[in-house]
């Protein structure tokens, strides 16, 4: 079915069908018949001209309202027909519709989209003519429950006007949770409909009307194709032996760099080169197929013309996986593509799965698995990195070496034509040594699929998204509200959040957050403590919490008479807590005492330690470890300072505590979690798979501290 709007009068019939409240109202060609249709309707009505190629009317001055009487109809009439023939001489106008003019309330859109990854999505937001200059807006892709709409409602800024601000009465919530629950039920429902504005939608104290409705109906373009999704077994990753396909002896060649990092792993290894008998000291092989032993994976760094081949000798070896760092497949189009799709038939005949082509390829630190050309190898750690960029892992991996982070794995998914990031999430959900999985993201092709399989390794394991496209420019011009407001990146971010996935904008962001929650967990709620030497910071806190939706609460009074004990007469009495410019590690581990002792009025500790003479940071570090380690509650490090505090980031980083240098990011890292979820009862974090910590060392107690 071709593309085509719906008139108005369509637009309001096919609402009413769904139960949805509509104007009276009545399509008239000439003066003649609005007046008698307005007189049937009743004063006062509104007349808005109907045509296939005006889309917003109110632009071409196509919209009249407040019209009292017959003589105000006939002006309003020839006006609207002046004024379209004027700015938009080339529409076809088929008539004029007359309504009722709906009496004034609160007005919002909403709205629906067919988007290219994610299928159909309904928005929600503040509406009328600014509804662009707002920006004020909530989204989900379908389908949604009656909760999920609740809380899109609940969540923009403007809810304030709903619930009634300054005076005016509440409007009906539930009425407008209708609307919305029968729209966005119909647009799931009927591939008919690739797009609609409801813009606005009046919402009283009792009930709500469309007063507005612009309808798209046609072939619905839906979601990106699934890919031939088969399971992979997990051991697939976890390989004992690898054949580099490829392998050079020269260091200019992408199959050298392979074969030098692989040389750690513990496995056996197979250069594979026809013209080589040795490298590095090992037997080298002129085809795959001539390695004596089994061959797990086969890393293959030849130019492309020469992949489908070597994937028929990796068949016949009965090779599993395949790493394809190749470039020049589907990405460069033509040609590429179709060889692409050679190679996926030659592994989909012989039962092998792919990594890439054109990517960089695979690391396992855990594993002593290097398989790619980067110049350096990662630490092991508790993050998976799974990155549809390369150039992003080189960078990310040079960065981690010297603040000391370390990954589970480092995928690069390259141009997916088999294995792509559900697979990867599949793996990270059950591998032993992952804790968190972060996610640098350009496209996602099935996001329907996505959606779901990445909501159930959430619900096991934090998830973490980096999108790249934020920006605006170069898109192309949106030609409905909707369109504008709900673009490719919106939607991406909206599905993150709905799949429990925390979406951010830079990487930095997302690897605070990935250690963080894999060292922590989630917090079970947003009330909030924070401790500190320094006055200053205890400001800031307060402050920061305030701008990302963390509550810093009250302290008992009971907390109070034993904080009083030990601390100066003169801390503060607060939280934020300062404990004063001379507190040293005795003085926190007492405080910490208590936090342990009355962990119910809290979810989240903030621990601030700058540096002074009278507090050993190693000291400092070990009691916010011992803290961490005594509690089922988030603690955030915030060791701030330079080159006097590094022996106590050492001691955090050994045990797997991540420290904030900057205390506006630690805020900002846990309201990002915040904004998607906190602990599900009974959630708990797991202890650190390799815990390096050394035994602290003793500590006195002050005497008020009682222990």
């Amino acid at each position: 079915m071709p593309e085509r709007m719906l008139t108005e009068s369509e637009g309001y019939d096919l609402l009413h069908v769904c139960g949805i409240p509509v104007p009276p109202h009545k399509v008239v060609t000439s003066a003649g018949d609005a007046r008698a249709a307005a007189g049937l309707i009743g004063y006062p009505v509104v007349m808005k001209v109907i045509s296939p190629e005006i889309v917003h009317k109110s632009d071409v001055g196509g919209v009249i309202t407040g019209i009292e009487g017959p003589d105000d109809v006939d002006a309003a009439y020839h006006t609207i027909m002046r004024n379209a023939a004027l700015h938009a001489p080339e529409a076809e106008v088929t008539g004029i519709i007359v309504e009722k003019q709906m009496p004034g309330g609160l007005e919002v859109l909403v709205g629906g989209k067919t988007d290219p990854s994610f299928g159909k999505v309904i928005t929600f937001g503040l509406g009328g003519k600014l509804v662009e200059l707002l920006q004020d807006v909530s989204i989900r892709v379908l389908p949604v429950t009656e909760d999920d709409i609740r809380a899109m409602v609940r969540e923009i800024e403007g809810y304030r006007l709903i619930r009634g601000y300054r005076g005016e009465p509440p409007k009906d919530e539930e009425a407008l949770v209708r609307v919305i629950g029968k729209m966005a039920r119909r647009f799931a429902e009927d591939p008919g409909i690739r797009e609609f504005d409801l813009n606005p939608v009046i919402v009283y104290k009792e009930g709500a009307s469309v007063v507005d409705a612009r309808i798209i109906v046609g072939d619905t373009l839906g979601a990106g194709a699934a890919r031939l999704s088969i399971r992979v077994p997990p051991e697939i990753f976890y390989p004992r032996s690898i054949a580099v396909i490829g392998a050079s002896a020269s260091p200019n060649k992408v199959g050298y760099s392979i074969l030098r990092n692989l040389l750690s792993f513990p496995g056996d290894l197979y250069p594979v080169n026809p013209a080589r008998k040795e490298l590095f000291g090992r037997m080298t092989y002129s085809s795959v197929k001539d390695i004596p032993g089994p061959v797990d994976w086969a890393v293959i760094a030849v130019p492309a013309r020469l992949v489908p081949g070597v994937m028929e000798e990796c068949g016949e070896k009965g090779i599993r996986l395949v790493v394809i760092v190749t470039a020049g497949f589907r990405e460069i189009g033509g040609e590429g593509a179709v060889l692409e799709e050679r190679v996926v038939d030659i592994a989909r005949r012989h039962g092998i799965r792919i990594t890439g082509p054109n990517c960089l390829g695979i690391m396992m630190p855990h594993q002593g698995i290097n398989a790619t050309f980067d110049p350096v190898s990662p630490r092991p750690g508790d993050v998976a990195f799974i990155s549809q960029s390369g150039a992003i892992i080189t960078t990310v991996v040079d960065w981690s070496l010297p603040e000391e982070f370390g990954f589970s794995s480092v995928i690069s998914v390259g141009n997916q034509a088999d294995l792509g990031f559900e697979h990867y999430l599949r793996f990270a959900e059950q591998d032993q040594a992952t804790r968190s999985v972060t996610l640098y993201i350009e496209e996602i092709q099935d996001g329907r699929g996505f959606m779901q399989i990445v909501r159930e390794v959430a619900d096991r394991k934090p998830v973490v998204a980096v999108k790249s496209g934020s920006s605006r420019k170069g898109r192309v011009a949106a030609s409905s509200h909707t369109g504008s407001l709900a673009g490719s990146y919106e939607v991406y971010v909206a599905a993150f959040r709905q799949a429990g996935v925390i979406p951010v904008k830079t990487l930095r962001d997302a690897f605070n957050l990935a250690e963080l929650l894999a060292s922590e967990g989630y917090p079970q709620g947003n009330r909030a403590i924070a401790v500190t030497s320094a006055g200053g910071f205890a400001v800031l806190a307060s402050d920061y919490a305030e701008t990302h939706g963390i509550d810093m609460v009250d302290l008992p009074e009971d907390v109070f008479r034993e904080l009083n004990v030990f601390l100066p007469s003169c801390w503060n009495h607060a939280n934020p807590m300062d404990i004063i410019g001379d507190a040293d590690a005795a003085r926190f581990a007492a405080l910490f005492d208590v936090l342990i002792q009355h962990q119910d009025f809290w979810d989240i500790a903030f621990v601030i330690a700058v540096p002074t003479t009278l507090a050993d940071p190693a000291h400092i570090a070990n009691e916010i470890v011992r803290f961490s380690r005594n509690t089922d509650k988030m603690v955030v490090g915030c060791m701030l300072g330079g080159d006097s505090i590094r022996s106590g980031l050492r001691i955090l980083r050994s045990c797997r505590i991540p420290n904030f240098s900057e205390l506006e990011d630690a805020f900002k890292a846990v309201g990002n979690i915040l904004n998607v979820r906190t602990a599900r009862p009974g959630e708990r974090p797991r202890p650190p798979a390799v815990d390096r910590c050394p035994r602290p060392p003793a500590v006195d107690r002050c005497p008020g501290g009682g222990r």
